[in-house]
């Protein structure tokens, strides 16, 4: 998950696995780990039968099961299921618990699509990019979305963000070229001009071109230019240069630790 976690109990036998994220979560700590940090794509399904088992049996709390079970067969709320694990897991505070349940009367208060477009936010913040692109696309094409144009072009903005990391440049465009109809954000543009100089294949809308002074062009052209300049010293450029620093031999396995690396850091992005 990113994150150390201090853990006070013995792990578990049997993990839960967490298919929201496709991880095992092996404590009781993890558990409100995840709830409190990716409550964002817990769904109502959440609280089920594996669940149920998982408090029972592997975190040895049958008292905890049989509670949840009762109050969810009496009130199923999945938010107020949460808070009833994680008071009685102890691992957060009640000031942090209470903080989260301000979060949720938040997000209890937010529509279906605006917790749809949170979801592929977050999935766009922890670079699970094919996640992102996989929420946005279905949110698109829901019938509502068509009442509110600015919301839809905030929705085609953040997928077109997820595109760039995907290296999907075209489609990208296409998606900011929407947003900026609607929008008319000057940093809409600058993003279509910044991806147009990545890859000079593709075509700015005259409309946006138009509406930036050439000053502005000028200015956004050396702030990319240095950018890449030192993006040459960096990452996966200094990564390289350190491989072929090697001798002959380590040079062709560490060119090759690096490939297999990148790839799966792609295969992790696109989900």
């Amino acid at each position: 998950m990113g994150n150390l976690i201090y853990c006070r109990e013995t792990e578990v036998t049997v993990p839960y696995y967490a298919r929201e994220l496709g991880i095992s979560l092996y404590s009781a700590e993890e558990l409100c780990y995840y709830i409190m940090n990716y409550v964002l794509l817990l769904d109502g399904d959440f609280i089920d039968e594996d669940l149920y088992r998982f408090i029972g049996e592997q975190l040895r709390r049958p008292m905890l099961e049989g509670k949840l079970r009762k109050w969810m067969a009496q009130t199923p709320d999945l938010y107020q299921g949460l808070i009833v694990i994680l008071q009685d897991l102890h691992y957060y505070s009640d000031a942090e618990i209470n903080q989260f349940r301000q979060k949720l009367e938040e997000l209890r208060k937010a529509g279906p699509l605006e917790l749809q477009k949170r979801k592929g936010d977050f999935f766009l913040d922890v670079r699970q990019y094919g996640n992102a692109l996989s929420t946005y696309d279905q949110l698109l094409t829901h019938r509502q979305i068509a009442r509110d144009k600015s919301f839809q072009a905030r929705v085609q903005h953040n997928r077109g963000m997820a595109c760039v990391q995907l290296m999907q440049y075209a489609e990208a465009m296409e998606c900011f070229a929407k947003s900026w109809e609607v929008l008319r954000l000057e940093s809409i543009a600058k993003e279509m001009f910044v991806l147009y100089c990545m890859d000079s294949t593709l075509t700015m809308p005259e409309a946006v071109i138009a509406s930036v002074s050439g000053e502005m062009q000028f200015r956004w052209k050396e702030e990319f230019d240095a950018f890449e300049k030192n993006a040459a010293y960096e990452g996966k450029a200094e990564d390289i240069a350190i491989a072929f620093n090697k001798d002959v031999i380590r040079r062709r396995e560490a060119i090759r630790s690096l490939l297999a690396g990148w790839k799966q850091e792609y295969r992790e992005m696109a989900g």
